[in-house]
């Protein structure tokens, strides 16, 4: 039918770019009243704290990647493939990052001399410790102190830990042929699933340990949109369908079942918005996806403007910062990512021939002559 997911899906005429962008501007509004002073903050509007926008944005990030990873994983060549695009999409981009905050921001903003700032071990360590993902909360030697949210440097990095995560078990399912055809793609998401019920329901876990609800949630987020991809061709997409799903939601506020109705309804209105509207709204896409940068990059820029001027109000340091992160992000695009992401095919190759001369070595070392050739096959 025409207006199933499926048929909807053609290249990259669609609005995911601008979704990304809309969720990562999302977080920066939200970072903006959660990083000032708290009186500061007060008497606003809306109350963002109990909204949970970032929250809500990061889910968004979640669905989407899940749905376009999906297709990634069982439309790439090789399982090589898909793993240098995954690596290509988030480790430059975060790699830059890190050197731009140890080594630009944290000496411009340190209340340390800069042979102190040097001298500690910290700022060298802070590029490989945070760049490899092994952690998002090191602090460097008299930066962001003096502020409210004091020695955070960069915190929403934590999440990109949990979005590796789901690319890993995603790879392993295809690896081991769990996602070879529909019915076996299927039962593993059936399996997924009732992984996220367990221990959502029948244990304690979640309420008791921090990084099992988190794992809880992005997955069933990640694989909530993957299902979406795996019957594209049978999910049409209605707006009256979004509003239902929504109000199933609001019925379940409140409830065991909240996060789940809720999960479902944003991935398909989600999935509704990035496919049904045209128009004008396409045109987003000529200039190129800012969000990753966007994210990576907003908290510490704004802690910055924190620290310069403690008085700032949330609305000022919306308004004088977002300028400065989209500028940051769109050097990151044109100069780091986009320029990364054009190597795929070459580092997929180069990275299959070392597998394969690898491979062939170590037969060899073992006795047993000439090794099979590595195929080149779908996952």
């Amino acid at each position: 039918m025409a207006n199933t997911i499926a048929a909807l899906l053609q290249g990259r005429d669609n609005n995911f770019n601008l979704i990304r962008f809309l969720a990562a501007s999302a977080v920066i509004l939200d970072h903006s009243f959660a990083l000032v002073a708290p009186e500061r903050a007060a008497g606003a509007l809306v109350d963002f704290e109990a909204l949970k926008l970032a929250r809500v944005a990061v889910d968004v990030f979640f669905i989407v990647s899940g749905f376009l990873v999906t297709r990634s994983v069982l439309t790439q060549p090789t399982l090589v493939d898909y793993a240098v695009a995954r690596f290509l999409r988030l480790f430059p981009a975060l790699l830059a990052t890190c050197i731009f905050i140890a080594f630009l921001l944290g000496p411009a903003v340190t209340s340390v001399s800069f042979k102190e700032y040097f001298s500690d071990p910290r700022p060298w360590l802070y590029v490989p410790l945070t760049a490899s993902l092994v952690t998002h909360s090191l602090t460097l030697p008299g930066v962001f102190e003096h502020v409210p949210e004091a020695g955070l440097i960069d915190p929403p990095l934590w999440t990109l830990r949990y979005e590796t995560a789901c690319y890993v078990l995603l790879a392993a399912f295809a690896l081991v042929g769990l996602l070879a055809t529909r019915a076996r793609a299927s039962l593993t998401l059936a399996g997924v699933f009732a992984a996220y019920l367990l221990v959502t329901f029948a244990t304690p876990w979640r309420g008791e340990i921090a990084a099992i609800d988190s794992i809880a949630r992005f997955v069933l987020g990640f694989f909530v949109g993957g299902a979406f991809y795996l019957y594209a061709d049978k999910i049409r997409l209605d707006f009256w369908i979004v509003v239902a799903l929504a109000l199933v939601a609001v019925l379940a506020l409140g409830t065991g079942s909240f996060e789940a109705a809720f999960t479902v309804a944003l991935a398909y209105g989600v999935l509704w918005f990035a496919l049904v509207p045209g128009g004008v709204l396409r045109r987003f896409n000529l200039i190129g996806d800012y969000s990753y940068g966007l994210y990576i990059l907003c908290f510490p820029i704004q802690q910055a403007f924190v620290a310069f001027d403690p008085a700032i109000g949330p609305w000022a340091l919306l308004v004088c910062s977002f300028p400065a992160v989209l500028a940051a992000a769109i050097l990151s695009w044109h100069f780091i990512e986009h320029p990364a992401l054009r190597q795929k095919a070459w580092a997929g190759d180069s990275v299959g021939s070392l597998l394969r001369g690898g491979q062939q070595r170590l037969t060899a070392l073992l006795g047993r002559g000439t090794a099979p050739k590595v195929q080149r096959s779908a996952s």
